[in-house]
């Protein structure tokens, strides 16, 4: 893995920790405090939801432009049952994809998941956590080369040079 692979990889998963860590703390910490809270305005929601759009905003683009890199570099040193795996969490990673952006962004065509917005989050946050898992699988079938089309060879021994007194 060369520098620039593992920046992509860095980027990729700190992107995934902003969205999956921000919906983690809208269910255990935001939420609860929004239901206790009397008299909250919608202004101030508001306001919460349009900051956090931006950064999911960011965050998602860049989870999928490294994705997408990723996906290229990846699919052709994996076997079929590495793909299958892949193919769901992707599906996942599009379902997590539409539920914050329609929890972050205030518009009339989310207003039903806004309404129901505890329900929603609840359902992002596990979902966020079932992706993390999945990842962390496809990413020890890797690194065990269950998933790789052929092992890497492994580095030649180099002998230590003869020394002379």
């Amino acid at each position: 893995m060369d520098w620039g692979d593992l920046l992509v990889k860095w980027v990729h998963v700190l992107s995934i920790v902003t969205v999956v860590g921000f919906t983690l703390f809208q269910y255990l910490v935001l939420q609860p405090i929004l239901r206790r809270s009397e008299g909250v305005s919608d202004d101030l929601v508001k306001a919460v939801q349009r900051r956090s759009g931006i950064v999911i905003g960011v965050a998602w683009v860049l989870i999928w432009v490294t994705g997408i890199y990723n996906l290229v570099v990846v699919i052709p040193t994996v076997k079929p049952n590495y793909h299958m795996v892949l193919g769901a969490k992707i599906l996942l990673v599009l379902v997590l994809f539409f539920i914050s952006t329609a929890l972050s962004h205030p518009s009339l065509a989310f207003e039903g998941i806004q309404r129901n917005r505890a329900r929603w989050v609840a359902f992002a946050a596990w979902l966020g956590i079932l992706i993390v898992v999945l990842s962390a699988s496809m990413n020890m079938m890797r690194l065990k080369g269950v998933a790789l089309k052929e092992l890497p060879a492994a580095a030649p021994a180099q002998e230590m040079p003869a020394t002379t007194p």
